[in-house]
């Protein structure tokens, strides 16, 4: 009986130790937060020119906080964790609903880093994380899907990418590979928009940096259950160069061609072919009183033609570029010819003013009713400005931002922020010019 009972217990022992949950050693664990509290007021979102009272014009003022918690761990044999919540949410009081999302906290950040995977120059990242090259031109927020937040998505924090990218260091030479998974649904087979691409950086020295790029944005996403048949395919090949010519210039320019194909239009449009172009450049005065900065830059996205087989409007895959607030908010990142002036100071050592001029031309006049797609949404459902009725000129607008940030201490940030957005004759005369200000806290610890 003894030796049965001995038996039965070593093969318990043996099964425990078996099945029982393995946890990782963590090295280090450093947890962070972030909250940003907000005041805003819009007018005129939707540039529309209502008469007295007309609830046509879309005019908002609402508090919304957006909270983030971060959770670093350095596990054993260069293996990393990062998590990350977020909480984006419109001041409700109490009245908070799981149907109108200012209850949710949403996974954020959610990614493993294995450094020196199977050999030393390897970095592999597993999960949802941001992701972006260059200047944010081509690559650098996924966008926040509809119906996700109940705040403008162009103030949402989200820009994560479910995504793998490995990184190899071959220092001067860094390249990336990467494959995310913007959209996708299990009830229909091949419903997903997909990206993947390369990305190759080059430290010629310590002034220039080359870098080439190739992404494919492969699209199968259809609004019903039923698929829409073949992929559309958006192919991206590009290049930057960044420099620092002399001490305190940082220029770059950057070029990309777009090709494909869309073979779900009913319009004939099935060949795509569209350009896009960027020169920026930033001067510091070091050495000057107040540390004034001025900056210029040109974009060029190229628009769609009115008629024929060849679409060559932009597809703004998942910029990030904020060229000027308003407009980043209605209009789409396509068909555009914009200047921008920018100039900032510090007239206190703990306060910076800051100045950002636009000018806005389409890169393809036409005359008729332009659906805006990719545009900003005010209630994670419904657009600013779904479409807008364009005249056959040139010119859409001129936009002034003026912001002014006061680091009241190391971990807290006060900011007010005014645009003015006035419609220029490429838009319909009944259009009116847009407003907003925000004032903002920031906390960070």
């Amino acid at each position: 009986m003894s030796k049965r009972l001995i038996i039965v217990l070593a093969l318990a022992l043996l099964v425990g130790l078996a099945f029982s949950p393995a946890y990782a050693e963590v090295q280090n664990v450093k947890v962070s937060v972030d909250i940003i509290a907000s005041g805003v007021a819009r007018n005129h979102f939707n540039l529309t020119n209502g008469g007295a009272g007309d609830k046509a014009d879309i005019d908002q003022s609402f508090i919304m906080s957006q909270i983030r918690l971060r959770v670093d761990a350095d596990l054993t044999d260069n293996v990393m964790t990062t998590v990350r919540l977020i909480n984006e949410r419109v001041w409700n009081g109490q009245n908070d609903t799981a149907t109108n999302g200012d209850s949710n906290i949403d996974l954020d950040l959610a990614y493993v880093t294995l450094k020196e995977f199977l050999y030393s120059p390897l970095t592999l990242t597993i999960g949802r994380q941001e992701i972006r090259f260059g200047n944010g031109l081509i690559i650098g927020n996924a966008k926040v899907p509809t119906g996700v937040v109940n705040i403008p998505t162009d103030l949402s924090e989200r820009k994560a990418f479910d995504a793998i990218r490995a990184t190899l260091n071959y220092d001067p030479l860094v390249v990336d590979f990467i494959y995310a998974k913007v959209k996708q649904t299990d009830t229909t087979r091949d419903n997903n928009i997909s990206l993947a691409g390369i990305n190759a950086t080059y430290a010629i020295n310590k002034k220039i940096n080359v870098s080439t790029y190739y992404l494919l944005k492969t699209d199968n996403w259809a609004d019903t259950a039923v698929s829409k048949g073949k992929a559309d395919k958006v192919n991206v090949l590009g290049a930057l160069i960044s420099a620092t010519p002399i001490d305190n210039l940082v220029a770059s320019l950057e070029g990309a061609y777009q090709f494909g194909k869309d073979d779900s239009t009913t319009t004939g449009q099935n060949r795509h072919d569209a350009w896009a172009l960027q020169a920026m450049a930033d001067y510091t005065f070091a050495k000057v009183k107040m540390t004034p900065k001025i900056g210029a830059s040109y974009t060029y996205l190229s628009g769609d033609e009115a008629a024929g087989s060849r679409n060559s409007g932009w597809d703004p895959m998942f910029y990030d570029q904020q060229l000027n607030s308003i407009i980043y908010a209605l209009h789409p990142f396509t068909n555009m010819s914009a200047y921008n002036l920018r100039a900032s100071a510090k007239p206190m050592e703990d306060v910076t003013v800051a100045l950002n001029y636009g000018y806005y031309d389409l890169a393809k006049k036409f005359s008729g009713t332009w659906t805006l797609d990719n545009t900003s949404r005010y209630n994670g459902d419904t657009q600013y400005l779904p479409n807008v009725t364009l005249t056959g000129k040139q010119h859409i607008g001129d936009e002034l931002d003026a912001s002014v940030l006061y680091d009241y201490t190391e971990d807290v940030q006060l900011g007010l922020t005014a645009g003015w957005l006035k419609t220029g004759k490429g838009l319909s005369l009944d259009r009116r010019d847009a407003s907003q200000l925000i004032g903002s806290m920031k906390v960070v610890f």
